[in-house]
């Protein structure tokens, strides 16, 4: 009779599924966020000698790897907000991980398969380099965990993406990664260390600081002679399940009330679906039912307040309600003192699931039936900016995780936003790493755009985000409590990030192309 083995992990595996833990640690705290220099050196490592398709498996163990351990508190919103049984959201995140590992197994196939892990040149490590920018900017993720916004917490560091973005820093930091994986290689092997490649990393550390040190010194010189507006945010505190229809007029009230501590506030702030009560997009006015003010009377503030909107077909309005004759919007509205709305937006990137399901009203009806807390709003049709002119204030709204996704916040500033409002509600993720995580991932784009980046949520981590990336002030998690503060409306300070966008991971890409052709056209003309 035969007896099964299990297998134990080798030590390539180990390697493979180490660098993915480090990644994931990297963007856990400040302190660890120098692990991004040299988090893939072990993966490097276990792909040396190794055929293509071996490496295209220890990418993606690193990848699964990386993965669960960043995205371990989905399993608790799936079953918590989804209400899906705890075993299959177990196997539904685990799933996707192993999908998402994807970005790494295809990286690690490519550089192996051109033999890019071989020679321990510069010229080699360019090119590892380029390609994971390819892979991490081009392939589809849910959530952009960059390795460049692992340093968002160190500002000297992170001044340089006002030139080229996020993906130019985690360039830099590949290639730091490939050097210290040819030192390491070298010295196990007892041979004489390759020194260009560290030697450059060394020096690029160098110019990044001192740009940093530079930058930061510029921009909080001209902050300090530049007027400020008073800025208060409400953070009410609502748990998932209380935010809903029947609870609105507590929820309001709440707000309403926290919003008198804020007398001397200019803007006041509250988060992403605070207010339930679903609003005609065309209401003039923001009163519930025409009669009850939203807003508390005799304050002299403007607001901003994430809301609910709705459009209905007019020919369907004789009708009445149905819910699928309907548009709905997550919303943020612009309200002056009187309630009047000045102005509203609609998000535009839609949370997959969450907020919408791809051909729900149609072929995938039942679904809705299946899993009711699955979303079907409508995308806003474009970005809005908001204009208090009497205060200057021209405000980009981003709302939820919209302000990880630094096309928005740039394309905002071309439009001639002086202020990033980000209205968001991470209550869905529990007591996790999840709320530290969004804040980490949302202050590039303060750094990019060179304009204060306010973030109000319902539950926490509310901030002020300078435009140098320093948190000048922020709250916890799951406390109720106001965030008061100032902030600078920003005209003139512009960034090369803002004018180029994309376009390093542009030319990585056609750069990783060129080279392909290269490849096997020596091997044609070879052959």
């Amino acid at each position: 009779m035969k007896t099964s083995r299990i297998t134990r992990p080798t030590g390539n595996e180990i390697l493979a599924a180490g660098s993915g833990v480090l990644f994931s640690a990297s963007l856990f705290s400040s302190a660890l966020g120098v692990l991004g220099w040299v988090c893939f050196a072990p993966m490097l490592l276990a792909l040396r000698g190794k055929s293509a398709s071996q490496s295209l498996r220890l990418g993606m163990i690193s990848g699964t790897s990386m993965n669960l351990v960043s995205l371990y508190w989905l399993v608790g919103t799936l079953n918590r907000f989804g209400e899906i049984p705890l075993i299959p959201s177990m196997a539904a995140v685990f799933v996707f991980c192993v999908y998402s590992s994807l970005q790494f197994g295809i990286f690690t196939w490519y550089i192996s398969r051109f033999g890019l892990c071989r020679g321990k040149s510069v010229a080699n490590a360019l090119m590892i380099s380029l390609a994971w920018v390819v892979t991490e900017f081009f392939f589809p993720v849910l959530f952009p965990y960059g390795i460049g916004v692992s340093q968002g917490y160190y500002p000297k560091v992170i001044q340089v993406v006002d030139t080229l973005g996020v993906n130019f820093l985690g360039f830099l930091m590949f290639f730091a990664n490939v050097s210290v994986f040819y030192l390491v290689d070298d010295l196990r092997r007892r041979k004489k260390p390759a020194l260009a490649a560290p030697a450059i990393s060394i020096a690029a550390i160098a110019i990044v600081l001192g740009y940093g040190s530079f930058r930061i010194n510029e921009i909080e010189d001209f902050l300090k002679t530049e007027p400020r507006v008073k800025i208060g945010m409400v953070q009410a505190n609502f748990d998932y399940a209380e935010k809903n229809l029947d609870n609105e007029p507590v929820i309001t009230e709440k707000h309403r009330e926290m919003s008198r501590r804020l007398p001397e506030a200019d803007l006041v702030i509250w988060p992403e679906t605070s207010v339930q009560y679903w609003f005609p997009k065309d209401n003039p006015a923001y009163r519930i039912e025409d009669q009850i003010d939203v807003v508390p009377t005799g304050h002299a503030a403007h607001f901003l307040i994430g809301g609910l909107s709705f459009t209905q077909d007019p020919n369907l309005l004789e009708d009445g309600w149905d819910e699928e004759d309907h548009g709905k919007y997550n919303t943020t509205f612009l309200v002056d003192p009187r309630s009047n709305i000045l102005g509203h937006y609609s998000k535009t990137r839609l949370f997959l699931m969450g907020e919408y399901f791809p051909w729900i009203n149609e072929e995938l009806k039942f679904l809705k039936r299946v899993f009711p807390m699955m979303g079907d709003l409508t995308p806003g049709e474009s970005l809005i900016v908001l204009e208090v002119p009497e205060k200057n204030m021209r405000i980009g709204p981003l709302i939820c995780y919209e302000d990880i996704v630094a096309r928005i916040s740039s394309d905002y500033v071309k439009m001639g936003a002086n202020l990033l409002v980000n209205l968001t509600n991470d209550a869905w993720f529990g007591r996790s790493i999840a709320p530290y995580q969004h804040l980490l991932l949302s202050i590039p784009r303060a750094v990019e755009t060179r304009r204060y980046l306010v973030r109000s949520t319902n539950s926490g981590v509310s901030a002020i985000i300078s435009p140098t990336g320093k948190i000048e002030a922020r709250t916890g998690i799951f406390t109720t409590e106001n965030l008061e503060g100032e902030v600078v409306l920003i005209d003139s300070l512009g960034t090369l990030y803002s004018r180029v966008g994309d376009i390093f991971a542009w030319i990585a890409l056609a750069a990783t192309i060129l080279f392909v052709a290269k490849s096997y056209l020596g091997r044609k003309y070879a052959d």
